[in-house]
């Protein structure tokens, strides 16, 4: 078979003979290797693109038309499924990175809600906390600090509201906060 042409060759294949096949197989096989792996810059991925082109041209035998020489044919075939693997290989980074960082952001997302959810815990429990201490104080206490401070009135509001001095006011918030700060000294 050495001195057969290349498009003889390819005849032989197109009508069959795997022994033409394997002995273009041979005779090509090293260049299309080198050439691919100069582009994929792989060994085993260079291997396996030759490998399958071989293939599809075994399998697609009948529809193939060869309009140069064999080898132009074959080293074409080579280069564009070598092109191919090196886009797939970028939409499977870009999808690689797309995934990183999602899952960055899921972690971050993960650990904000973790972080929020045990800081409304943490604000409801305090809450509830300062709320029960205020209603421990004395009556009049907790109606003086509960409009200086939920309601935002100033001391001589209050005061002129509730009809008592502006002395009186000042004492009540004084102690009410005295007795806050003893009744939440563990939380403060």
């Amino acid at each position: 078979m050495d001195n057969i042409s290349d498009l003889h060759l390819f005849q032989k294949i197109k009508s069959g003979d795997k022994a033409a096949l394997e002995y273009c197989y041979k005779k090509y096989f090293t260049g299309l290797y080198y050439y691919s792996k100069g582009i994929v810059k792989n060994a085993t991925v260079a291997k396996d693109i030759v490998q399958e082109c071989f293939m599809k041209i075994w399998e697609n035998k009948e529809n193939i038309i060869v309009q140069t020489s064999f080898s132009s044919y074959l080293y074409k075939m080579v280069y564009n499924y070598s092109l191919n693997h090196l886009k797939h290989q970028s939409i499977v980074e870009k999808h690689k990175n797309t995934q990183k960082v999602q899952l960055e952001y899921a972690a971050v997302y993960s650990t904000i809600t973790d972080e929020s959810g045990q800081s409304i815990l943490i604000a409801k429990e305090f809450s509830k906390r300062i709320d029960d201490a205020i209603e421990n104080l004395p009556d009049k206490c907790k109606q003086i600090f509960k409009l200086s401070r939920y309601e935002d009135l100033k001391n001589s509001e209050i005061a002129e509201k509730l009809n008592i001095s502006l002395n009186t006011v000042q004492k009540q918030i004084s102690i009410a906060l005295s007795k806050l700060r003893e009744q939440l000294s563990d939380i403060l």
